[in-house]
């Protein structure tokens, strides 16, 4: 009798105009899932930017779904969700890196807590930092109230006013949690048939709350993760200096707590919510015009860089295209000097894992840019405000 095939895991992207972030995803996921029974669909919402093209045959152990339209986040997630087999969906953002443990670590985790039904994971900024949304609570009224305010500041490990960010819980701890964020949300197929995939009512934005608010009321609890982590690039496919992303999100906010808080008191909860996002909404969509013209990383004339685990037979390249910019490249065998950023390169001898030591070592004092071998695309995000450079690989021009 032969064995039968138990397929572990099946893994969701959802891509959208970001297909060099996504190239250096699927880059790390092909050695995340390399002792895994895992499947990965990248549902793309209609990139004008030769996404698919450009992808499909990098990486033909992927199913690709190239929608006609943009569908949002929530229905595209849900599209490919009917077709998995895995015991475990991972929804997993484009803009991010999975180090090689983090899978394999995560499955574990949930195989030994059966009565945990969703997972997130510790999250590094494109600099290395520690993103705060890697554990969040649910955004009550009064939550939502003392995060507006900016009460979580001053009090950034308070369990009452820092709760929005669960500030109390450590972040090298793995810990119960209330929401997930939907950059890497792992849950089991099996809750997820119970409850069903994401409300196609949030386009983008809340629709990772709302799941983790079901998970959490069909009798399971929430994770964060702690001993691995990922790098998020954080928003790439979304333009956050827009008023549009003002408004989109505070919308799905407001569609939390009209689906949510009901019953008594529910009105007065939802009329103090709304004035909060309201004067949230409109501080921050003055604060993202007066920096509209910073929205973006400012492209350099020229790159000067030292190399960390570049392959020695390897030639190394002489030009990096940044929106169809030529960019000469002058390589150092040091970073001394000021002007020198570091090319941090992972999958020859140094691995993702140590790429992200490296990353949170360096950043503060070097721009770093980051590189997965077998692939001809770089990565740079180091400021959290503005959006990130993606690049490729450039041949000299012709004479």
């Amino acid at each position: 009798m032969l064995p039968t095939f138990r397929m572990q895991l099946s893994i969701i992207i959802v891509n959208y105009k970001v297909r060099l972030f996504a190239e250096q995803c699927l880059a790390s996921l092909r050695r995340a899932t390399k002792q895994l029974q895992a499947e990965i669909f990248v549902v793309d919402n209609d990139s004008d930017d030769g996404s698919v093209a450009y992808l499909q045959p990098l990486f033909p152990e992927v199913s690709f779904i190239d929608k006609a339209h943009n569908v949002g986040f929530a229905c595209a997630n849900n599209d490919a969700l009917w077709r998995c087999k895995g015991e475990y969906v991972l929804f997993l953002n484009p803009d991010t890196i999975v180090a090689e443990d983090a899978l394999e670590k995560s499955l574990a985790y949930m195989q030994a807590h059966p009565r945990c039904g969703g997972l997130g994971i510790q999250m590094l900024d494109g600099a290395g930092r520690f993103l705060p949304e890697s554990k969040r609570g649910f955004p009550s009224p009064a939550t939502s109230l003392y995060k507006q305010l900016g009460l979580y500041k001053i009090f950034p490990t308070s369990p009452r006013f820092a709760r929005y960010y669960m500030g109390h819980l450590p972040e090298h701890t793995t810990a119960e949690v209330d929401v997930l964020a939907g950059a890497y949300m792992l849950v089991r197929k099996s809750v997820l048939d119970t409850i069903g995939g994401f409300d196609e009512k949030f386009f983008m934005y809340g629709e990772d709350i709302d799941l983790s608010y079901r998970i959490r009321q069909a009798g399971f609890y929430n994770a964060y993760f702690a001993e691995s982590a990922i790098i998020h690039f954080k928003g790439e496919s979304t333009a956050k200096g827009s008023l549009n992303y003002v408004r989109v999100f505070y919308q799905a906010m407001q569609l939390f707590v009209q689906k949510h808080f009901q019953g008594s008191g529910a009105f007065l909860y939802r009329g103090l919510l709304y004035m909060g996002i309201g004067m949230r909404a409109s501080i921050s969509a003055l604060s993202r015009l007066m920096r509209k013209k910073a929205a973006e990383q400012e492209i350099p004339a020229t790159i000067t860089w030292h190399a960390i685990g570049w392959p020695p037979t390897i030639e190394k390249p002489s030009f990096l295209r940044i929106n169809n910019q030529l960019i000469p490249i002058h390589w150092k065998d040091n970073a001394n000097d000021n002007d020198t950023a570091l090319l941090l390169v992972a999958g020859y001898d140094v691995s993702i894992s140590q790429m992200m030591q490296l990353l949170q070592q360096h950043a503060a004092k070097k721009t770093c840019w980051l590189h997965l071998v077998q692939t001809n695309s770089v990565l740079m995000s180091n400021d959290k405000n503005k959006a990130g450079i993606s690049a490729m690989f450039a041949a000299a021009p012709m004479a």
